[in-house]
């Protein structure tokens, strides 16, 4: 295989890893460590962390390391005002579709709320012609993946939220949907302190906490 096609490999692998929450938050990412759990020299591992951190999905820690992010409340505050003000930029303009057919998205096909979020977000950056703000709304919600199974623990009105936005984005009420995903949005501003607790007191991997 060719350098550069194993640091693609590399990258891809480890970020897979890292959104499906293999690593507690604060763990530190030794790329040594990592090396051989992807079998691979450190050099093209310590590539993809510098990529990973570049589109901050890691972070860089302290200039000498990187770990996986450890969110605070006012870091997940942020994090929910600027995904809010970006959907809601992407659904800006779009005129109601009352003909648009039914199940363009079809929650019933994901397994849980974390995977049907991010189709839905998905999808309206999708719909977007501007392609910073498609390349921006993917970012965040890569970088949401890992509290999106938190958010539910503590708010038990999340998935019915999110089944209520893409009821309207299947039927092209794009106005009522702005609204769900301003007010969605806040709520989880308003959760943001719960959530952070959930993320300090996370010890396993996600999947472990998922089958709770």
């Amino acid at each position: 295989m060719s350098p550069g096609a194993t640091m693609e490999r590399v990258y891809l692998d480890l970020k897979a890893r890292v959104l499906a929450g293999a690593y507690p938050p604060g763990t530190r990412l030794e790329p040594v460590h990592l090396a051989k759990l992807l079998a691979s020299s450190a050099t093209p591992v310590r590539d993809a962390l510098y990529r990973l951190s570049g589109e901050r999905i890691i972070e860089s820690w302290h200039q000498e390391g990187f770990r996986q992010p450890l969110l605070n409340e006012a870091d997940l505050v942020d994090l929910y005002g600027w995904a809010g003000a970006l959907l809601a930029m992407a659904l800006k303009g779009r005129s109601p579709r009352p003909d648009l057919p039914g199940g363009l998205i079809d929650l019933a096909t994901h397994d849980s709320y974390p995977e049907a979020i991010e189709s839905l977000f998905r999808t309206i950056a999708i719909g977007s012609s501007n392609g910073e703000l498609r390349a921006a709304i993917v970012n965040i919600v890569e970088r949401s993946t890992t509290i999106r199974t938190l958010e539910a623990r503590v708010d038990g009105t999340a998935a019915h939220a999110l089944t209520a936005m893409a009821d309207d984005y299947r039927f092209g009420r794009w106005s009522a949907l702005r609204s769900k995903i301003t007010r969605f949005h806040r709520r989880r501003a308003h959760y943001a302190g719960r959530v952070a607790a959930e993320i300090r007191q996370r010890s396993e991997p996600l999947e472990n906490i998922r089958r709770i």
